[in-house]
């Protein structure tokens, strides 16, 4: 088994939680999928927001790779010029979320599998060195870019909880 800092490491624990994260909602009927809970997201919207957090989440791990602090989050600010100011993340998450519940469910699934192969892509092509470079993440302070896929995958599995504790309590 590899150690979980190296490349092959990381993708093994990426992979492993996305399973597990797909298997939660594997099967489900469209009305358990479709819908709300008591938060107002149903699972189609918890699923979508994975798949837009890991796609924004790789994007910032990309420019802690290319640029140093503070430009990272200028940057990647910069591709949101419509988000209406200050920042807070469960604002940023339900602007972003709200972008992917216009697709049907398939075009979230879609979305949750293009954003991780993007991902293990990207991933092929660092370096142990690109892995320990840092920015500055607007929710989880100093991170590195191994950090950032740490967090993916505590990502996946929290929201994998969600999906869990609603699929039992629908059933």
């Amino acid at each position: 088994m590899p150690a979980p800092a190296t490349i092959a490491g990381i993708k093994e624990k990426l992979d492993a939680e996305r399973a597990r994260l797909l298997e939660s909602f594997r099967d489900l009927p469209a009305e358990i999928i479709m819908r709300p809970g008591e938060d107002g997201w149903a699972i189609k919207d918890i699923v979508a927001h994975v798949a837009m957090a890991e796609e924004v989440n790789v994007k910032f791990a990309k420019l802690m790779v290319t640029k140093n602090s503070p430009a990272q989050l200028d940057e990647l600010a910069a591709d949101y010029p419509d988000f209406p100011a200050p920042f807070t993340l469960d604002k940023f998450n339900a602007y972003m979320t709200d972008r992917l519940r216009a697709k049907s469910w398939v075009a979230v699934v879609q979305a949750l599998h293009a954003t991780r192969a993007d991902t293990l892509a990207w991933l092929a092509q660092l370096t142990p060195a690109d892995l320990e470079r840092t920015g500055g993440h607007a929710v989880w302070g100093t991170q590195t870019v191994n950090g950032m896929f740490r967090i993916l995958v505590i990502h996946d599995k929290a929201h994998r909880g969600d999906i869990e504790k609603r699929v039992t309590r629908d059933r």
